[in-house]
């Protein structure tokens, strides 16, 4: 397990914050480790994934909209998601190969930074946001 995974691990259990997440260890050059979980937005759960690695980046994913982009769909959906962009710094979205709406916010640190915080801090933004923003942006995904 890479350090800020293990930082991370510990940040957990140091706040007591158990059964939230699954650890995932990837067997790969950078040692990626996934902590899952789910985001509640209006009734809907959110699969989310923390992404560490050994580089400096790390990532906070919300899976928004499985199959979002659709040929009638697409100019409202895109208009939608790099609205977003343009007006929150943090906030990326962005469409996987099979159309799936993303909503990703970076995290740069290195492994002697402490992590749980920030990383719950973003956790924060992207409720604040979704709570505000997931009703438009499903109402262009069904346009």
């Amino acid at each position: 397990m890479n350090k800020k995974a293990e930082q991370f691990q510990a940040y957990l259990k140091e706040k007591d914050i158990e059964n939230v997440f699954t650890v995932e260890e990837r067997e790969d050059e950078l040692h990626t480790v996934l902590f899952r979980s789910q985001i509640d937005v209006d009734g809907n759960k959110l699969p989310t994934v923390v992404i560490f690695d050994d580089s400096i980046y790390g990532v906070v994913r919300v899976l928004v909209a499985p199959k979002a982009l659709t040929e009638k769909n697409e100019l409202a959906v895109m208009k939608a998601a790099n609205g977003y962009n343009k007006q929150y710094k943090p906030l990326k979205y962005f469409f996987d190969d099979e159309g799936a709406l993303l909503l990703d916010i970076p995290l740069i640190s290195t492994e002697s930074e402490p992590i749980g915080d920030m990383v719950y801090a973003m956790f924060d933004v992207i409720i604040r946001h979704l709570n505000e923003a997931y009703k438009e942006i499903m109402h262009s995904v069904w346009a």
